[in-house]
């Protein structure tokens, strides 16, 4: 699997409230990267950390969604212009904002 089609995979199962799959596909990538040097590594971590949060939100398992959500943020700024699937991971940045809005109690 490619970079772009995993991120397709991702927003496709966010889109879906499928945050506990969208956590699994984008680790299944990840773990083909993550122990090279990558470039975008961190921030599929963080994308998975982001859909992490909303499951445990789920689960309603409110500390560590907020825990995981800090990481997320963390490797945010890794988020620039120019990178490999810029647009794909912007629209992922994107609903996972949405979905901060929609659970910002929570976060």
């Amino acid at each position: 699997m490619q970079l772009r089609e995993a991120l397709e995979i991702f927003i496709d199962d966010l889109l879906e409230g499928r945050f506990y799959d969208a956590h699994e596909d984008m680790e299944a990538y990840w773990h083909t990267i993550r122990k090279t040097d990558h470039p975008l590594k961190n921030l599929c971590k963080g994308l998975i950390n982001g859909a992490t949060a909303f499951e445990l939100i789920r689960l309603e398992r409110y500390e560590g969604a907020r825990r995981v959500w800090q990481t997320y943020e963390k490797y945010r700024p890794l988020l620039c212009e120019g990178i490999e699937a810029y647009d794909l991971f912007m629209r992922a940045d994107e609903i996972l904002f949405h979905l901060k809005e929609e659970n910002q109690k929570y976060l």
